[in-house]
């Protein structure tokens, strides 16, 4: 296993909130295809186990945050998703009135000792296409 810096996990990350977020919608078309390639292979490098615990935060993440904000019909639709420029995260919407964001920031904890600790905050927030 390679081991990531920051910004690398923060996309790999990213690559998770993509997978996660776009299966509880009905279809999604990704537009931003050369970023999902990329953070996808970040994504890959991970551990299995590290793989999972980054799902696993996303799944939280949406079913406490996201999907009791939205509607059934909303997730019945088909939603465009891209990635954001600075590789923190992704943005869904439905082209029309819902947006969904998922954002995060990173910082790299030094103990000393070569020890070091990456930590990832998620933060979820759905705005009207209005309020851009």
């Amino acid at each position: 296993m390679i081991k990531l810096d920051a910004k690398e996990t923060m996309a790999a990350q990213a690559y998770a909130a993509y997978m996660i977020a776009t299966s509880y919608f009905g279809s999604y078309k990704c537009v931003t295809p050369q970023m999902e390639k990329k953070t996808e292979h970040l994504y890959r490098l991970q551990s299995i186990e590290n793989q999972y615990k980054m799902e696993d935060r996303i799944k939280a993440l949406m079913e406490k945050q996201v999907l009791p904000q939205i509607s059934e019909e909303l997730l019945d639709s088909q939603v465009e998703v891209a990635f954001l420029s600075d590789g923190s995260g992704v943005r869904i919407t439905d082209g029309l009135e819902f947006v969904l964001e998922i954002r995060q920031s990173v910082r790299e904890i030094d103990y000393g000792k070569n020890e070091k600790r990456t930590e990832i905050a998620l933060n979820a927030k759905i705005f009207d296409v209005e309020e851009e």
